[in-house]
């Protein structure tokens, strides 16, 4: 709890007993000789009930409920009962006395016994700021126990807000998830709204949400004293480039205002995007004869693609060689071109086949499926064509030789 300018809690006891016991001789003492100095001890113990607080001076807002812990004391008496009450109060204050989480009027302190209760006081929130002196009684019916405190009204400290994120800056690649763990407080002693608000680079998103929740949030509800705990996405544009990025977030209420800044490293990503000649993604080839394509590799992302290499997924007995064969480095923005030879297998007949093309390099890789359309070699079509010839020659030997039969 803070108080105004000046004022202090008393932490001592309304009512203090003190029992002092010296002892002489070795420091271990015989069994019955520890016995009778501890009944000695308790002997000394005053008897009497007693009513008493820890802070018999506190303080608390105007409207705003306070609770003062009061304990009844009942040492070496029979039973005790009493009726409680709290008096002169001015009008318009609220206030109540719980035990056991339970409204009470009365209780009973057993012998030996304390009976913890709590005092629950709540001024008008038109309360002038000055203290307020009043009595808790405790009535046996024979005496009334009175304690005495006095509560202050003080001064309404506004809302005091603060943003801390566990880490204000995180790395990665322009596709990773930027989340920022951050801790929203309201140091001060008035309850706020507060609009959660982001400035960022042009493309970026910004998104709150609840710690462990997934529903987005454009406010948030702080009382005074309390922290919320918040969970901020960034997700950059995926063309970003590589470099270090401020996000600027924000909590507002009526009267306070904090920020903080965040900070995307935002490292660079290659992409590989693997295309056929010019643009194409079909070719013709003839069986067993060798066919060149000049593909294109082109890096569309942040950073150098490095270490690619090339490799093909074809029918089988087909041939596939690249030129070159390995790639060192592609800049961010720039194409290689790339002379990929087909060779169908001699045994392929006319059709449509389908060769993956796939690029890859360290941490990337693309892949284009590019088809074949085989025909057979124009020599084989002739002899086939002489093979007919030759047996049509062969059935009209036989047909003008032998007749018809």
């Amino acid at each position: 709890m803070k108080f105004a300018p000046g004022f202090h809690i008393r932490r001592h006891a309304f009512i203090v007993f003190v029992a002092t016991a010296t002892v002489a001789g070795a420091a271990i003492l015989p069994a019955q000789a520890q016995n009778a100095d501890s009944a000695a001890a308790t002997a000394t113990a005053p008897k009497g009930l007693w009513l008493t607080t820890p802070f018999p001076e506190f303080a608390t807002q105007a409207g705003k409920k306070v609770d003062l812990d009061v304990k009844l004391v009942n040492n070496g008496l029979p039973p005790q009962r009493v009726q409680l009450a709290v008096n002169d109060l001015p009008d318009g204050w609220k206030w109540e006395i719980v035990g056991d989480s339970h409204d009470v009027a009365a209780a009973i302190a057993q012998t030996g016994q304390t009976v913890d209760l709590k005092l629950s006081v709540t001024p008008p929130a038109d309360a002038a700021k000055k203290d307020y002196a009043f009595t808790i009684a405790a009535d046996t019916g024979e005496r009334v126990l009175s304690l005495p405190v006095t509560l202050q009204i003080a001064e309404v400290k506004p809302a005091e807000l603060t943003l801390k994120p566990d880490l204000p800056a995180l790395r990665g690649s322009a596709k990773s998830a930027f989340e920022f763990q951050v801790k929203a407080s309201n140091d001060g002693q008035a309850d706020t709204v507060v609009n959660l608000l982001s400035k960022a680079p042009a493309g970026f998103q910004v998104t709150f949400k609840e710690a462990y929740g997934s529903q987005e949030l454009t406010s948030l509800p702080l009382d005074a004293g309390k922290s919320k705990s918040l969970k901020v996405s960034v997700r950059p544009p995926e063309d970003v480039a590589a470099g270090q990025y401020p996000v600027l977030i924000a909590a507002a209420g009526d009267e306070a205002k904090a920020t903080q800044q965040l900070v995307l490293d935002i490292t660079g990503q290659p992409t590989l995007e693997l295309a056929g000649p010019d643009g194409r993604v079909s070719g013709d080839a003839t069986a067993g004869k060798e066919r060149t394509f000049n593909f294109t590799l082109k890096n569309s992302g942040t950073a150098a693609a490095e270490g690619i290499g090339f490799s093909a997924n074809s029918p089988q007995d087909w041939k596939v060689t690249f030129s070159p064969d390995k790639i060192a480095e592609i800049a961010p923005g720039q194409s290689e071109q790339v002379a990929v030879s087909i060779t169908p297998s001699t045994r392929s007949i006319a059709g449509d086949y389908v060769v993956q093309v796939r690029s890859h390099g360290e941490g990337v890789s693309d892949n284009s499926n590019f088809r074949v359309t085989v025909s057979t070699s124009t020599i084989w079509g002739v002899a086939g064509l002489g093979v007919i010839a030759a047996a049509f020659v062969v059935l009209g030997f036989s047909v003008s030789r032998y007749g018809r039969r």
